[in-house]
């Protein structure tokens, strides 16, 4: 019998918990997400649902996914300045052969590239103004392919530990091998984005031009690639996604090579006129203290023991492995819509700490899926698609909500019972 002291505790828990929801997803008066995060932690701390040690300890925990996070988004900043996107994006157009179809399916390409190596965040940020500049030098809507943009980070993003924060957050907690994680996540990532893509060239088929209206090029500066800025940059990012494969088949940590990048990449930037402090602006930092907070308010509702109703929802079938697949795949999604993406991932954690051994990693990857995934359902689902709705505000171009659950509706959950298919087909982590 539950003591009623721990039912206060954990209707106290829950309420702190649902009121930094409701602030992180309003953002009243343009609150920034972090600091309602750590509000969150503090008052679970003054209530005694928290230790100094509790949030020493989570600190711990997310210091090395955040000083990884810290310095690709440095080494980003760096290669857009000197124009590497840019030029992507010129290329993808141009081997569109003059199809606006093809087109799209390039931009769906270059962005799962992107997402995989560097991260969604990357792919929104960089690639959404990227390509609505192109749509406009091909004077045709941006529209499908600016979407293009959004949902193929968010689908793309399971096959490397760095291609999402949440990968990074499973995989640093867990300590998955980088090769059995990147096994086991690309022929879903790849069936996600396939499915994705054909989605898209029927529901945008109105939308989408036969025939591009003027040769298949972008704004891009055709000299760019011969520019010493543009070569060293690119040289470096090579350099430092070799260090992460290698880093990661070796087992180790993965952010040492990302800090390494981002160092050299500020010396290339100053060597080229570019102030160092102007890679150091484009990393958000909001975002450390509102992980670090998500974190310890978790934490905090582990304590009272809310999140075992979750896992044992999740594990009542042990036998049936496609009802655990579907089961954990949709309550990461749809908590992810709710409650967003991050802090649903810290939930689900709390969750596989109670999985069965044998269910471990199947869960594991379910729940990256479903968070993964998941989120494009909805405007709000994750910090990546946030953004994206104010880049394409700023550029003029109107998305309204329903409109944009329209497409989500109709993309989500095919893409996501795609992938879970195609998990559940390999078993998991093995």
């Amino acid at each position: 019998m539950v003591s009623p002291g721990l039912d206060v505790r954990t209707f106290l828990a829950l309420a702190v918990f649902l009121v930094v929801m409701a602030l992180v997803i309003a953002r009243p008066r343009g609150l920034n997400e972090a600091w309602p995060a750590v509000g969150g932690a503090a008052a679970l701390l003054a209530l005694g649902l928290l230790t100094l040690g509790d949030l020493a300890a989570v600190a711990r925990e997310t210091s090395g996914v955040l000083v990884f996070l810290a310095g690709m988004m440095v080494v980003s900043t760096i290669a857009e300045m000197a124009g590497v996107f840019t030029w992507a994006a010129s290329y993808a157009a141009g081997a569109s052969g003059g199809s606006g179809r093809r087109l799209l399916v390039n931009i769906f390409l270059l962005g799962a590239l992107v997402t995989a190596l560097l991260s969604l965040d990357v792919t929104v940020l960089i690639l959404t103004p990227v390509v609505y500049a192109t749509a406009v030098a091909l004077r045709i809507n941006p529209l499908p392919y600016l979407y293009a943009c959004t949902f193929v980070a968010n689908t793309g993003s399971l096959v490397f530990p760095m291609s999402n924060l949440t990968n990074l957050l499973v995989v640093d907690r867990l300590g998955l091998p980088f090769w059995r994680f990147a096994a086991t996540m690309a022929l879903p990532n790849l069936v996600a984005v396939a499915v994705n893509i054909a989605i898209f060239l029927w529901l945008f088929r109105d939308h989408l031009p036969g025939r591009l209206p003027r040769a298949a090029r972008s704004a891009a500066d055709p000299d760019q690639p011969r520019r010493p800025f543009f070569r060293h940059a690119a040289a470096v990012l090579a350099l430092v996604l070799v260090g992460l494969f290698v880093s990661g088949l070796a087992e180790r940590p993965l952010w040492p090579a990302a800090l390494a990048g981002a160092a050299v990449l500020i010396l290339v930037a100053r060597a080229a006129g570019v102030p160092g402090t102007r890679a150091i602006r484009g990393v958000s930092w909001p975002l450390f203290l509102f992980v670090w907070g998500m974190a310890a308010v978790v934490r905090g509702i582990e304590h009272t023991g809310l999140t075992q109703g979750l896992a044992h929802v999740v594990f009542s079938h042990p036998a049936r492995p496609l009802f655990t697949v579907a089961v954990t795949g949709g309550a990461a999604a749809v908590g992810a819509n709710v409650f967003n993406n991050i802090p649903m991932t810290l939930v689900m954690l709390a969750v596989l700490a109670t999985a069965p051994r044998s269910l471990v990693g199947t869960v594991v990857a379910a729940t990256l899926i479903g968070v993964n995934i998941g989120p494009a359902l909805t405007p709000v689902g994750s910090l990546a698609t946030i953004i994206w709705l104010s880049l394409v505000r700023r550029q003029g171009v109107d998305v309204p909500a329903l409109e944009y659950l329209r497409v989500g509706a109709i993309t989500v959950p095919a893409v996501l019972a795609a992938a879970l298919a195609t998990l559940a087909l390999e078993g998991g982590f093995r």
